[in-house]
């Protein structure tokens, strides 16, 4: 899956060496000569793209529904130098005059593709040849990628929250939907005018999306090779014929000093999972998240406990896609279906003064939902510093700022049915500043609190937490929080995909559920329900119910690898604090 490097900004930041597939005249893919010249996350991540589906060792689960509703013409094909394609990888249709003048129309769009409740803008398709996902071990003479992106403005731009639809084609008759454009590209770099075009791609893939689809996280297949990719391969095959093979082939020979050939190697699963679909799930309509529009609750006045009922009727007027979504958190945690692996090293390196605490209306928080390091000022009121930060975490080669930690009761995430007195959540976000100020590309680290001896460390400051919303200042020594979960970190984790747990609920968030509880006595419990009493009519509680898995696996880990950061962004944050960071919308998951 290759990209424009007009199109997205960071790629004249991240791809500064030329990168090659393999050296002059060869005629297969090179893993050396791509390993020597793809660098930075190609190198060191651990959810690289394409792979080798094993069909045996793939999981049958239900998945949601895949419905394409692109709505572009085919104007140009271009030839980018690395393949084929069609349109620009933007959100909008480009106006044609010549190869020297493809130029953006402003309020257009290229029509988008539903993945469940998931909206993903279409963005363009392109073809690799032989295919880079194999199946079996077996490769595909092409295989064509449909880049989408996530129907979020504040992502365009940005390599975040991307989908492919990949579809595989095995030799055989000419392809009549390919011979509409494939002989309009130009043999160099460069693009050329389709003058005729009848192609309808949402007709061309209602049969191979009607039958079922492998389905995984990955990464883009060319540098930077930015992970949390959704991949979505699909089971049925087209059919292409060797002429049109040929023509690919001639121009990337043209173009890549004699290679005639564009995919990358396959790459190591790690600790990933492949799901298949062995039934679809229904499809309701899109949910875009956005910050909660009405109140929610998680209980009637004076309730003891959680009420899905009620949740469902306010989570879902206030955020859609809390009731709409197919990956909700929280989850409980089946341990007999739970699969072994090996996953990445997490490593903390926080760096917080805590001058303050805050009680956000839904429970107990340490600092805002924001990368920077907020003061108090005499008039009680918080402000951001500038320049500042409060450390980062490290997920195998991805770093995530840290931006705050909050806690639950009773816990949120439960573990074959068993729930705990007290769940803490470590709220980070993928280290990119282009993201500062939304809900993706989200991580948490949970840890899970026993009822048994009085926690030090939260003796440290519960008691500073005021009863009512708002904040109160911190004089105690000085909170290492790093110190606090080094312990639970080495003995393991589990890790699955999931949501924020309060409006708006947005999905593809990283959960990494500690393994190893604390403690905590009745009398912490007890200052954490009398606040929440006090705030929210009497209801002493703050979990959400556990949601339905719907296909998601659960992974842990039987031993863990770890690397050097790579990410495939710059490290530099800034910005606003993530909206909904207030005492009506809550603690952001």
């Amino acid at each position: 899956m290759f990209f424009k490097v007009c199109c997205f900004t960071s790629v004249a930041v991240t791809v500064a060496a030329e990168w090659v597939y393999a050296n002059p005249g060869a005629l297969e893919a090179d893993p050396i000569a791509q390993q020597n010249t793809w660098d930075g996350l190609c190198a060191t991540g651990r959810e690289q793209s394409p792979i080798n589906i094993v069909t045996s060792a793939a999981v049958p689960a239900p998945l949601p529904r895949i419905q394409t509703f692109i709505d572009a013409n085919v104007t140009f094909a271009k030839n980018t130098g690395h393949g084929f394609q069609l349109f620009e990888t933007s959100p909008l249709a480009h106006n044609f005059t010549s190869s020297d003048d493809i130029t953006p129309v402003d309020g257009t769009s290229k029509g988008y593709s539903e993945i469940g409740a998931n909206r993903f803008n279409f963005y363009q398709v392109h073809w690799h040849t032989p295919s880079e996902n194999t199946v079996d071990g077996r490769s595909f003479p092409l295989e064509a990628h449909f880049v989408h992106q996530f129907d979020d403005p504040a992502l365009v731009g940005t390599y975040h929250r991307l989908a492919v639809i990949g579809l595989l084609y095995e030799l055989g008759e000419c392809n009549p939907i390919l011979d509409n454009f494939w002989n309009s590209f130009p043999i160099s770099a460069g693009a050329s005018e389709v003058t005729q075009d009848d192609t309808d791609f949402n007709e061309k893939l209602s049969d191979e999306l009607a039958g079922g689809y492998w389905h995984w996280y990955g990464s883009l297949t060319t540098p930077p090779c930015t992970e949390t990719v959704s991949w979505n391969l699909l089971k049925k095959t087209a059919t292409v014929c060797q002429r049109q093979i040929d023509r690919l082939k001639e121009a990337l020979a043209a173009t890549q000093n004699g290679i005639a050939f564009n995919n990358r190697v396959v790459q190591p699963l790690y600790s990933r999972v492949v799901v298949e679909t062995d039934s679809f799930m229904p499809a309701p309509p899109p949910a875009p998240s956005a910050p909660p529009t009405a109140s929610w609750y998680y209980a009637n006045e004076g309730a003891s406990e959680a009420d899905a009922a009620v949740q469902e009727e306010t989570w879902g007027a206030a955020a859609p896609l809390c009731n709409l979504g197919l990956e909700q958190s929280p989850i409980d945690i089946v341990t007999a279906d739970v699969v072994e692996t090996q996953l990445p090293v997490i490593s903390t390196h926080f760096s917080a003064t805590t001058e303050y605490v805050k009680n956000t209306g839904h429970g107990f928080q340490l600092f805002e939902t924001a990368p920077q390091v907020f003061t108090l000022n005499e008039d009680n009121t918080t402000m951001a510093i500038d320049g500042t930060d409060k450390g980062y975490s490290e997920i195998g080669t991805q770093r995530y700022n840290f931006y705050q930690v909050h806690w639950h009761t009773p816990s949120e995430n439960t573990i074959d049915g068993k729930s705990f007195a007290l769940e803490a959540h470590f709220v980070h976000q993928f280290a990119d500043p282009d993201l500062v100020g939304g809900y993706n590309r989200l991580a948490v680290i949970g840890l899970l609190y026993e009822l048994g001896e009085c926690n030090p460390l939260l003796d440290e400051f519960w008691s500073t937490f005021p009863v009512e919303s708002g904040v109160s200042n911190y004089t105690g020594d000085h909170i290492e929080l790093n110190d606090v979960i080094a312990n639970e970190l080495s003995k393991g984790y589990y890790h699955w995909d999931g949501s924020l747990t309060t409006p708006p609920c947005t999905e593809t968030v990283k959960w990494n559920l500690l393994k190893t509880p604390q403690t905590v006595c009745q009398r912490q419990v007890d200052t954490l329900k009398a606040a929440l009493a006090a705030t929210q009519k009497g209801v002493s509680i703050n979990n959400r119910v556990v949601q339905p898995m719907n296909g998601r696996i659960v992974t842990s880990n039987v031993a863990s690898a770890g690397a050097a950061p790579s990410p495939s962004a710059p490290l530099t944050g800034g910005g606003a604090a993530a909206p909904g960071d207030n005492g009506d919308n809550g603690d952001n998951g």
